[in-house]
Order: C-alpha cells, then sequence, then structure tokens
C-alpha cells in the first residue's frame, strides 16, 4: 500500500463552503462585509480629522481690522513753523502704526516719538504726528480733503493705507496754515 499525502484536515475549504451557500446569502454576506469597511473606513477618518490640529486663525490684513480717526491738531509753534496732529487708532488685531505721511510737498510730517506705535485690540491708542512747514509758498491757502498715508503692520502683512481724516481735519489744517503762514509770510 502506498504513503497517502494529506494536506491537512478533512473540512471543507472555504471556497467550498462558499459554493455551498445559496445565491442569496452570498449576496447578503458580500453586502454585511462592504458595510463593516465602509463603516471602519468613516471611523478612521473621523478619528483623522479629530486628531488633525486645528487650521490657525488667519489674522486680517490690518487694513480690514484697523480704524484710525483725526481727533485734533495742537501745539502749533509759528516761530517754528510746526504743530502737532493727534489721531486715534482702534484695531480688532495687534498693530503697529509704523509711519504716517501726508501729501504736500511743503510740509514733512512724522511720527512724535518716530517709533512705531503699538496698538492692542480692543484699545484705542493716541498716534501723534509733528508736522513742519518747508515752505508757505507752495502750501494750499485752503486744505480740501487733504489724507494721510499711513504704514500699518501686523502678523499678516504690511501695508500702506490713505484716508481721508475728515472735514474737521481740513478746516484745523486750513486754520493751521493761515497762522503759520499768515499773508506776510509766503516764502
Amino acid at each position: 500500500m502506498g504513503d497517502v499525502l494529506s494536506g491537512g484536515s478533512d473540512k471543507p475549504r472555504l471556497s467550498e463552503r462558499w459554493g455551498g451557500f445559496s445565491r442569496g446569502v452570498r449576496r447578503l454576506i458580500v453586502g454585511l462585509v462592504c458595510c463593516a469597511l465602509l463603516a471602519g473606513a468613516a471611523v478612521w477618518v473621523l478619528r483623522a480629522d479629530r486628531s488633525a490640529p486645528a487650521a490657525p486663525h488667519k489674522v486680517p490684513y490690518p487694513v480690514h481690522s484697523t480704524r484710525i480717526t483725526f481727533v485734533r491738531v495742537f501745539d502749533i509753534d509759528v516761530q517754528k513753523r510746526s504743530f502737532r496732529i493727534e489721531l486715534r487708532a482702534v484695531t480688532k488685531h495687534l498693530v503697529l502704526v509704523r509711519r504716517v505721511t501726508q501729501q504736500y510737498e511743503a510740509l514733512t510730517v512724522e511720527l512724535s516719538p518716530p517709533q512705531a506705535v503699538t496698538v492692542r485690540p480692543g484699545q484705542a491708542r493716541r498716534v501723534r504726528v509733528t508736522a513742519r512747514v518747508t515752505s508757505c509758498r507752495d502750501l494750499p491757502v485752503r486744505a480740501r480733503l487733504p489724507f494721510l498715508d499711513v504704514t500699518l503692520r501686523n502678523a499678516r502683512a504690511s501695508q500702506d493705507l490713505s484716508f481721508i481724516p475728515g472735514d474737521r481735519y481740513a478746516r484745523a489744517l486750513t486754520r493751521v496754515f493761515r497762522t503759520v503762514c499768515g499773508p506776510a509770510s509766503r516764502s
């Protein structure tokens, strides 16, 4: 008698078991396996979303979160042909006011003191500017819609903002020009 080689147990194999099921049972098993795979994938995706760090809140551009308004003109010095301007800055996000300039060639403007002003969220901050008239001849008799250029910097960007402080600023500037550069000093 010869040796009988056996591959394992005498139980039916998976393919034989599968073939033993009716067509309806096989469809049910395939459907249940697919549902289990989809449910597992959904759980994996949801856990991955929770474990991922939240996207950082983007800080808006400085011009979108900062408001600057004119307060007053003060410290007019006719001898030195200088005066000071006070502005008020309010922001929703931390911002630096780095520079303030203006349109008239005969007028120099700079921050006073000449360093950036830090404006914190929700806290109004005074921004003071010193202005000097360099030539009365080149200044207008009446300031009409004068604007200021302000450089703002925050965590997102550095931007230049041109704004018209309003009619009160125009009237105050006109009075200062007439005081500093009276009719006799148009040189």
